[in-house]
This record gives C-alpha cells, structure tokens and sequence, in this order.
C-alpha cells in the first residue's frame, strides 16, 4: 500500500464511521442533557483512542485500548448512569468494526517512504 492509498484509507474510514455512529445515536433523544453530554464524552474518547491507533508509535497498545472501550462502554455507561439501554445496540459493533477496519491498514503492509531524493543520489559522475 503507498502513503497515499494509506491516508486514503484513513481519511475514508474515519468520515464514514464519524458518519454512521451519528446515524447510529439516532434514539438518544431520550437522554437527558446531561446523560447525553456523558454519552458524548464517552464515546469522544473511544474515538480518539481509535485515531491513536495510526498516530501513536503506542499503536498496539491504543488498539488493544480501544477495542476494550468498545466492548465495555454500552455496560458502563448503563452502569454509571444507572439506567439500562443507554447506548443504542448498534454503537458497539460501529466501533468494533471501525477498529478492526483502521487496525487491518494500520498493520497492513505499506511501501518505505522514499528517501529525499536530492539527499540520497550520487552523482552519476563518480559511479564506479
């Protein structure tokens, strides 16, 4: 994979996943305010820790991490907020798919970035 198709990937996956997790908090509207904003903290950090994965040199670490978030927040958002069915039952396989998603790019193999190419030639003059 080049540097470009990577960011590609990278850029596609997080727009389409930002995307459907909105279309997927459809039904929150009976949270309150305040129940919400928790809801949206929450969730704010899975994401983030999910663009961790190709930011961090922690990578493996921030995978683990979020997959962890992911399968545990619907049961401990119920548990914090003292309520059952807090997150809709689509939030966690969205997030899970969408770490498994940005995981298999991140880990995929990718092509070496070139060296500088004024920095790296000899000159043709001096070649042996």
């Amino acid at each position: 994979m080049s540097s470009g198709e990577y960011q590609a990937n990278l850029n596609g996956m997080n727009m389409f996943f930002g995307a459907v997790l909105g279309f997927v908090l459809s039904g929150t509207e009976k949270l309150q305010a305040w129940q919400f904003g928790v809801l949206l903290a929450m969730l704010a950090g899975v994401v983030i820790t999910v663009l961790y994965i190709t930011s961090s040199k922690y990578r493996l670490g921030y995978a683990l991490l979020a997959i962890f978030y992911a399968v545990i927040l619907p049961d401990a958002m119920d548990l914090m907020l003292h309520s059952k069915d807090t997150v809709p039952d689509k939030v966690r396989p969205t997030l899970l798919v969408w770490i498994g998603m940005t995981i298999m790019v991140e880990f995929w193999a990718r092509e070496k970035p070139r060296a500088d190419a004024a920095g790296d030639t000899a000159d043709a003059s001096t070649a042996p």
